[in-house]
C-alpha cells in the first residue's frame, strides 16, 4: 500500500471523506492491498519522457475528442477501457486501436478490483478482455491491465500473470476523477507541477468515469458533476502544449519496453 498516496485521497478528495472509505483504508493497510501508483525511480522512465493514459473509456464524445487532440500532436497514448463501456462504444474501442494507441485491460465492470475475490477478479478479468477482443476482431498485444480503483490484492496479481498480463502502472496522477470542470485550471497547474518535479512520468487521467450507466444516471442529476468528463479533452491539451514548449518528449512510448515485464 502505498501510505501517502492514501493520505493524499483521504485528505484531499471530499468524495472519501466518509467513515466507510476511511475504515476500508485501515483494512487495505492491514490486509495488504498493493497499489498500481509507482515512482519514476520504480520504473526506469527515461527523463524527460512523459505518458498519457486513460481510464475507464471509451465514452463517446469526449473519447472522441480525446482521440482527435492526440492525433492533432501526433501522440500516442494508453487506455484502459472498461468492458461494459467497450460494449456500448464498440466502433469507438476499435478507433483507439486503429489510431496506434494501446488499449489496457480495466476490467468489465466499475467493481473496484480490491473488493473482489479471486473468482469474482477472474471472471471480471476475462469478461474484460472478451469485450475488447470482440469490438477488435483481433487479440490484446501487449496484454496489459490496470485494476479498477488502483488497488488490489496480492493474490490477484498472480491471476492476471498467469493470463500472460503485465500491470499498466502509473506515477503521475492527481486523481481528476473527483475534480469538475471549474477545476480545470487547477487540475493542469497540479500536473505540470508534478511532471517537472518528477521530471517525466506516466499520467493518469480519467476520459470517463465507472460505466456508462452510472456515467448517464448522475449526469442526469448532476450535468456539471464529477461525472463530466467533458474537460478532459482541453486540459490535456493545455498539458501537450506546455509540456512540449519545456522540451518533454510525449510520444514514441514504443521503444519504453519497462512498460511490458511483468
Amino acid at each position: 500500500m502505498n501510505n501517502e498516496r492514501m493520505r493524499y485521497i483521504v485528505l484531499n478528495t471530499k468524495i472519501y471523506r466518509t467513515p466507510w472509505f476511511l475504515a476500508w483504508c485501515i483494512l487495505c493497510i492491514f490486509s495488504g492491498c498493493q497499489t498500481l501508483n509507482r515512482t519514476n525511480e520504480q520504473i526506469p522512465i527515461p527523463d524527460k519522457l512523459v505518458i498519457f493514459t486513460f481510464d475507464d473509456g471509451p465514452n463517446g464524445d469526449t473519447t472522441e475528442r480525446l482521440l482527435d487532440v492526440l492525433g492533432k500532436y501526433h501522440i500516442q497514448g494508453m487506455f484502459a477501457l472498461l468492458g461494459e463501456n467497450v460494449e456500448h462504444n464498440p466502433e469507438l474501442a476499435k478507433r483507439i486501436h486503429d489510431e496506434g494507441h494501446y488499449l489496457i485491460n480495466h476490467g468489465y465492470s466499475d467493481t473496484w478490483a480490491a473488493f473482489m475475490d479471486d473468482e469474482e477478479f477472474r471472471a471480471n478479468l476475462d469478461r474484460g478482455e472478451a469485450a475488447i477482443v470482440t469490438a477488435l476482431g483481433a487479440d490484446l498485444n501487449p496484454r496489459l491491465y490496470r485494476p479498477q480503483g488502483g488497488y488490489y490484492k496480492k493474490s490477484q496479481q498472480k491471476i492476471w500473470q498467469e493470463k500472460g498480463y503485465t500491470l499498466a502502472p502509473g506515477t503521475a496522477r492527481i486523481y481528476d476523477a473527483v475534480l469538475k470542470a471549474t477545476d480545470k485550471d487547477r487540475a493542469v497547474k497540479k500536473m505540470i507541477a508534478l511532471i517537472e518535479r518528477q521530471r517525466g512520468g506516466i499520467i493518469i487521467l480519467h476520459d470517463a468515469r465507472d460505466s456508462h450507466v452510472l456515467m448517464e444516471a448522475n449526469l442526469e442529476k448532476k450535468p456539471d458533476g464529477v461525472f463530466n468528463r467533458t474537460w478532459i479533452p482541453d486540459a490535456v491539451e493545455e498539458m501537450i502544449i506546455i509540456l512540449k514548449e519545456k522540451g518533454y518528449t510525449l510520444t514514441g512510448f514504443d521503444t519504453a519496453s519497462f512498460l511490458f515485464v511483468p
